[in-house]
């Protein structure tokens, strides 16, 4: 960890400096003095000067102080050789202003290295304090004959007693202290003040920081006595020496006077730029969650061993309180996030716990039920309106959950969709459940305006068409009766316009028919009848009617298939369907009118009508099941929708197939009786003009 000063007056060379070496902490100066009083109490690495501001001249004396190579030099004009031989030694290199982003990462970090060689090479040096090891530590910061465990510390240059006069106080000082971080709640900023004014109070020390652990490292969290600039900007690498040798031990770091190794002189270094000490261990579950740093007594005392034990032993409570707050504040999040979301659903939310008390009912629930939130809280699940409560007791004790579920609360008649929720413990034992429903009388309310206006416009369609169909053949009878009477001499074209006018009333009894059957409901003279005997008495009545080329063909079901239907309504409803067949199928086509016999003893039975044409896309054939679509011919176009009524009344279903190159209706009925024939099932095929 390496720290960095820039000495200049200019601001618009601050940020220039600070984004060439984001990776490093500089911190700006704007006098020598201020340097000076900075250099005194945390050691710089390297200082930047920016010549356009602070002249060499000047800055003699402080070039003379500064080790080699210590000083980079940031000019306005490029120096030639001649004048860099002249520098002082303590100047390393020098950078063109124009040059900082370019070339002032590159040069700071030669500097940097070249120091971390000359360490090194000092390091290496043989020493006789190297090999005194009764007063040096070894790697693991015990002394020579000091066993891992043993609980008794040591350190460099320090008388240590194991019982002095105020160790009584001292305990009751901490234990009064302790008692007070008990009382800060969950509140971060209280507890660490009172840990501070403990440990302040055990021993009188110039300078304290606590560090923390984020995902980039250790940053500090509060101090005492630091520099704030210095404390803002200072972290530790996770890889750092000093951490790694408090995460590995878990014991209370001494700063080393003598290192004996590379680890040894970087903890040095960065417990000089934390100016601490000692450094204790924040650890929570084994893992070092934070750092505690404290500088020598203010009165330059010797530790004794029972003040830094209680200060040991405040880390860990502290170390536990900092987890538990913090917990406390995720937890405290969440439940406000999850309030949040409950407050601005547009739907009602309603949960109860295993004892079958109300945990949660939100805003929206109270404004759909007309009931006060604050108040249902902790209240029995019996409180709330049926069948609200039924749902939440079926869902937790059965495990029964309801999806898009329509219900009607019955004191207020207001519909609602429902969906339930089974709640589970971590051991997923029932912990509970919840619901989450709507309000649908909007809903309900624009399904039926809409349909009053389909129905509207339906009518509307529908009486418009029935002035169109009964015009044309009314028109036809009165000019044919006209011109019968003008013409009854010739006999030819007498039988023409009986013909005429003959199929023109028939159109129009027929037209007639189907809207009776449309625009009512007609009574039904329902008994067991048997398909077969249906099926035959359609088939007869279309093989009168075929249009000529056209093939019919029928099959019967191979056993009597008996259904409760009204014989007649269900005969016409067939004819219909294979009318609208004939319409929709080019001459030569061939119908098929069939029972479908792998039904076997369902409880329905299929008849179908097949007819060959395109296959009909999804869209096609919901538009062709609708009523009312073309305006040109209505009578034909009441022919689906007539059939598809008359089969519903017998609770039976219509449904439109397309595959292979053919079109189908299907008919489903539901079926009484069914008893065996001998004779089998017969298939009978018509050709149009055979009659």
């Amino acid at each position: 960890m390496e720290l960095l000063a820039l000495l200049t007056n200019r601001d618009d060379i601050i940020p220039e400096v600070k984004t060439a070496l984001k990776k490093y902490t500089v911190y700006p100066l704007k006098t020598q003095e201020e340097f000076e009083d900075l250099h005194t109490n945390i050691p710089i690495n390297l200082l930047l000067i920016d010549s356009g501001s602070h002249r060499l001249s000047r800055i003699g004396d402080l070039l003379g102080k500064m080790d080699n190579d210590t000083v980079i030099l940031i000019t306005p004009e490029k120096l030639d050789r001649f004048a860099m031989g002249n520098l002082p030694p303590s100047i390393f290199d020098c950078i063109h202003i124009q040059e900082v982003r370019a070339e002032l990462l590159a040069v700071t970090e030669r500097a940097l290295d070249k120091q971390r060689l000359k360490n090194l090479m000092t390091l290496l040096k043989p020493s006789k304090d190297n090999f005194i090891v009764s007063e040096a530590e070894n790697e693991d910061g015990l002394y020579a004959g000091q066993q891992p465990g043993y609980r008794q510390m040591r350190f460099e240059g320090f008388p240590l007693k194991d019982d002095f006069s105020e160790g009584k106080s001292l305990q009751k000082k901490a234990l009064v202290n302790f008692a007070k971080m008990l009382t800060v709640s969950f509140d971060m900023r209280k507890l660490f003040n009172h840990f501070m004014d403990s440990v302040a109070e055990i021993i009188h020390v110039s300078k304290m920081s606590v560090m923390l652990k984020d995902k980039d490292g250790f940053y500090i969290k509060t101090h005492y006595g630091l520099d704030p600039y210095i404390a803002d900007n200072l972290r530790l690498k996770k890889d750092s020496a000093l951490v790694i040798w408090l995460a590995r031990t878990g014991r209370i770091r001494h700063k080393p006077l003598s290192p004996g190794d590379t680890a040894s002189v970087t903890i040095n270094k960065e417990m000089e730029f934390l100016q601490c000490s000692f450094s204790f261990p924040l650890l929570h579950k084994g893992k070092l969650i934070g750092i505690f740093n404290i500088d020598n007594k203010i009165t330059e005392e010797p530790f004794y061993r029972e003040e830094l034990e209680i200060i040991y032993v405040l880390c860990n409570y502290l170390a536990a309180a900092v987890k538990d707050i913090d917990l406390y504040h995720q937890i405290r999040y969440q439940k406000e996030f999850t309030k949040n979301i409950l407050s601005s659903m547009t739907s009602g939310v309603i949960a109860i716990d295993k004892d079958e008390k109300i945990t949660v009912f939100n805003q929206q629930a109270g404004a759909i039920l007309d009931m006060n939130p604050a108040e249902m809280l902790g209240c029995d699940l019996r409180s709330l309106p049926s069948p609200l409560g039924d749902l939440l007791y079926e869902t937790m004790t059965a495990g029964t959950t309801y999806r898009r579920y329509e219900a009607e609360i019955l004191e207020k008649k207001l519909p609602v969709g429902i969906n339930s929720y089974k709640l589970l413990d971590e051991g997923q034992s029932p912990a509970g459940a919840g619901i989450v429903f709507s309000d649908l009388s909007d809903f309900k309310g624009l399904e039926e305006q809409k349909r009053r206006v389909e129905r509207l416009e339906t009518m509307n369609d529908l009486m418009a068409k029935i002035a169109h169909e009964v015009r044309n053949p009314m028109t036809s009878i009165y000019t044919y009766t006209q011109l019968l009477h003008d013409k009854y001499k010739d006999e030819d074209l007498n039988n023409f316009y009986t013909t005429a006018v003959f199929q023109a009333i028939h159109k129009l009894d027929s037209l007639i028919d189907k809207l009776v059957i449309f625009s009512s409901k007609p009574e039904y003279n329902l008994g067991k009848e048997d398909l077969n005997s249906i099926i035959d008495e359609s088939a007869d009545y279309i093989k009168k009617t075929l249009p000529e080329l056209h093939k019919f063909s029928k099959q019967n079901f191979d056993m009597k298939v008996f259904v409760q239907a009204d014989r007649k309504l269900l005969a016409k409803a067939i004819c219909y369907l294979i009318f609208n067949a004939i319409d929709m199928t080019p001459k030569g086509a061939f119908i098929y009118l069939g029972a479908n016999n792998a039904s076997g003893s369902g409880a329905y039975a299929e008849i179908s009508i097949k007819y060959n044409g395109v296959e009909l896309s999804d869209k096609e054939r919901q538009d062709l099941l609708k009523p009312l679509v073309n305006i040109d011919n209505l009578g034909s176009e009441l022919n689906i929708p007539i059939s598809r009524k008359i089969i519903e009344e017998h609770n039976g279903s219509l449904d439109l197939k397309s595959e292979q190159g053919a079109n189908s209706f299907v008919i489903r009925l539901p079926v009484i009786d069914r008893i065996e024939e001998l004779t089998g099932s017969k298939s009978v095929t018509y050709k149009g003009g055979d009659n």
